[in-house]
Formats: structure tokens, sequence, C-alpha cells
């Protein structure tokens, strides 16, 4: 019993010492490494977090906005993409501005943030898209301290086939031309005129004339017409039958121009030709004379039927806007706005139902109406709006969007195709 008393004997303390310091360091180490692994994950985590963001901003920015590469300061006004490094903190780049990351709002985030971490965007532009390297770069706990993220943004043109199920074949016209002209079914074209500038040009008459007729006599499109007037007068905006109403409306604008566009290339060749005219003998020409008189004022109400359904889209569309209650719907609804006001203010001069001053004050209210209502809950939408401004300040509204100038030079050469015969 007293062998029991004496307590622990030195080499026993001694072992529990080692034992204590061994357990102890493993500890440190098993805390230090837990501590360090903690903050890599932090700090790649909110680095891969803000990556996105700017990846996403973009995809968003372009999907709107055809020219939002340049929008967001990532390429120039012809395109071609910049090389961007920059902070992120207090409103230093437009991908962390709404909502800022600023010592009053995120004071915490602002303090890591801060001169710390460092954006960079190294963009190449292909074929159809832009190639994105996003990354950043901040002052590591633990680490190397860098994390990049590869991305593809499309780049839209606007550009689109012209397709039409409204088409004559040359041999058609030509039918129809020996039948009406020199009033001999069942001959050709050939045998009827000799000189090959004289049926070159007629063929082209023929395809503006018949194509433009048989479009405006046929029951299938007063049909669409008839019912889109008849809904535009009996439904509400925000029910469905208003919204079938704007579809209709937006299909036959795009129905029209579609024919329209494919009988551009007849526009040309008939004024190119005009003067092989004399060639066709007498009586016919004067038949002919008047088959290019009529084509082009036919020709002028397709257009004149156009514009006025894109009128009232962008009536209806801001009308729908009112009732859009997602970003997305909110968001695709404005796309369609800025491009129908785009083609009406840009055409406003071939307006027949409204004036051209109405339509530009319209649209600068439209533009204040956009940002005013964006300025803080859409900043691609409220960019998009300045950069329409600065387009039109400028003068290049026209030569920036593909339709618009397309449009512009279709009704254009339409006027000059009227007056062929002066």
């Amino acid at each position: 019993m007293r062998a029991r008393d004496r307590g622990f004997t030195l080499l026993e303390l001694l072992i529990g010492f080692f034992i204590l310091a061994s357990a102890s360091v493993i500890f440190l180490q098993t805390m230090h490494r837990f501590k360090n692994e903690t903050a890599f994950t932090s700090e790649n985590y909110l680095a891969s977090s803000l990556i996105e963001k700017v990846l996403e901003q973009c995809y968003q920015e372009s999907q709107l906005n055809p020219h939002g590469m340049t929008a967001v300061g990532l390429a120039d006004a012809a395109g071609s993409p910049y090389e961007v490094s920059t902070s992120i903190t207090d409103k230093e780049t437009v991908f962390f501005a709404h909502p800022p990351i600023t010592e009053d709002i995120t004071p915490d985030l602002h303090y890591l943030l801060k001169d710390n971490y460092t954006l960079s965007v190294e963009t190449e532009k292909k074929d159809g898209y832009y190639e994105m390297v996003a990354g950043l770069k901040w002052s590591a706990k633990s680490g190397k301290g860098e994390l990049f993220s590869r991305s593809r943004i499309l780049a839209f043109t606007g550009e689109k086939e012209v397709l039409t199920s409204f088409e004559l074949s040359d041999d058609d016209v030509e039918e129809r031309l020996v039948k009406d002209v020199f009033s001999s079914p069942g001959s050709n074209l050939g045998a009827e005129l000799g000189s090959i500038g004289a049926r070159t040009m007629l063929v082209h008459v023929g395809h503006i004339f018949y194509s433009s007729l048989d479009w405006l006599k046929d029951p299938a499109f007063a049909a669409r017409i008839q019912q889109a007037a008849s809904l535009e007068v009996f439904t509400q905006p925000g029910s469905d039958e208003y919204a079938k109403c704007s579809k209709l409306y937006f299909e036959i604008a795009r129905d029209l121009l579609h024919l329209m566009m494919s009988l551009h290339p007849h526009i040309k060749g008939a004024t190119d030709n005009i003067s092989f005219l004399n060639n066709i003998p007498l009586p016919e020409r004067f038949v002919a004379e008047s088959r290019i008189n009529r084509s082009g004022l036919y020709y002028r109400q397709l257009r004149r039927i156009f514009i006025s359904c894109i009128l009232k889209l962008s009536e209806r569309y801001e009308q729908q806007l009112k009732y859009a209650d997602f970003q997305r719907s909110q968001r695709q609804m404005v796309g369609r706005l800025f491009n129908i006001n785009r083609i009406l203010y840009a055409n406003r001069a071939f307006s027949e139902e409204v004036s051209a001053s109405t339509i530009e004050e319209r649209y600068n209210s439209f533009l204040d109406a956009i940002q005013d209502f964006f300025k803080n809950r859409d900043a691609s939408i409220y960019r998009m709006a300045q950069q329409e401004r600065d387009f039109i300040a400028t003068n290049k509204l026209t030569e920036s969007f593909f339709v618009v100038s397309l449009t512009g030079k279709l009704f254009k050469e339409i006027d000059d195709y009227v007056n062929v015969l002066d």
C-alpha cells in the first residue's frame, strides 16, 4: 500500500508529457491544415461565383442586344474585343455595379475584395461567337490565388435567309405575260418578243406585278387581316386573345417583309433593263407600261400594310410589357419593342398613316420610359437604351442593325421603282 501512495514516477511523467506534446502537435497541425483548406475553399468559391456572374451577364447582354459586348465595354463599336483588367469594387466595372460592392452597402465583402481581387477578361472574336476567358487574381492565404473560366458568347449578326412560300417561277410569269400583255394564251414569250433585254425586263416586272397582286387578292391573307382587326376591337391587354392578336400582326408583317425581300432582285432587274421598254412594239408597250406602274403601286401597298402592322405592334407590345411579370418575359418583350421601333424610326419617312415627327417623338418617349423603369431593375436594358440614343445621335442606327439597313434600302428602292418611268 505504501508503494502505491508514492504517486507517479519520473519516467511515467516524462512519458505522459511526450504523449501530450505529440497530441498537441498533431492537433495544431491538423487545425492549421484545416484553416488553410478552409481559406483556400472559401477564396476559390468566392472567385468562382464572381467569375460566373461576369460570364452570365455577358451571355444575357448579348442575348438581348446584338451589340451587347460593346455595351459592357468588352468590344469597340465595330465589335473588335478589348482586353480588360480592373478592380471590382466601387463600380469600377459594369459587372459589379448593380448592385455595387461598396463600403456602405456591403462592408465585409468590400473589405475582402478592395485592392485585392483583380478581374481580367480576354476575348477573341470568332465566326459567329466570342471566345471569352474571365479570371480573378488575388493575394491568397493559401494556394496560388487565381482562377479562370472559359465560355462562348454568341455574336448575333441579325442576318437571316429570306423565306417565302409565295414566289412565282419564271415559267409561271412568262405564261401569264403572253396571255395578259400579248393576248396570246398558249404561246411563249420568246415567240412574241424578239428583244432579249425587253424579255428580261418584262419578266422581272411580271414577278413584281403578279406576286404583289396575288398576295393582295389572296383570300387567306384577307382573312388574317380581318381576324386581327376583329381581335383588336374585342380584346383587352393582359389577355391571351390580346397576345394572339399581336402574334397575328407580327406574322403578317413578317410574311410581307419576306415577300418584299424576295422581290428585291426583280426591282433591280426591272430598273436595270428599263431602257429596253421601247423594244416592245405597240400596242403591247402600253400594256407593259401599265403593268410597270401598277406593280409599283401594288408593291408600295405591301409596304404600307407592313408599316401599319408594326405601328400596331409597337403600341400593343408596350401594353403587353406592363403585364410581363417575370424578368425573362420582360426582356423578351423589350427586345421585340426595340426591334420594331428601330425599323419604324429609321423608316419613318415612308410612313403614310403616322407622321415622321410623331414616330420620332414616340421613340424618344419610349427610350425615356425604358430608362426610367429599368435603371435600377435591369442594367442591360438600361445600357441598351443609352446605346440606342448614341446610335441615333451619331446617325449610326441604320448601319448598326441588319434588318433596319435592309428595310431602308428596300423601301427606297420601292419608291425609285414607282417612279422608274418618269
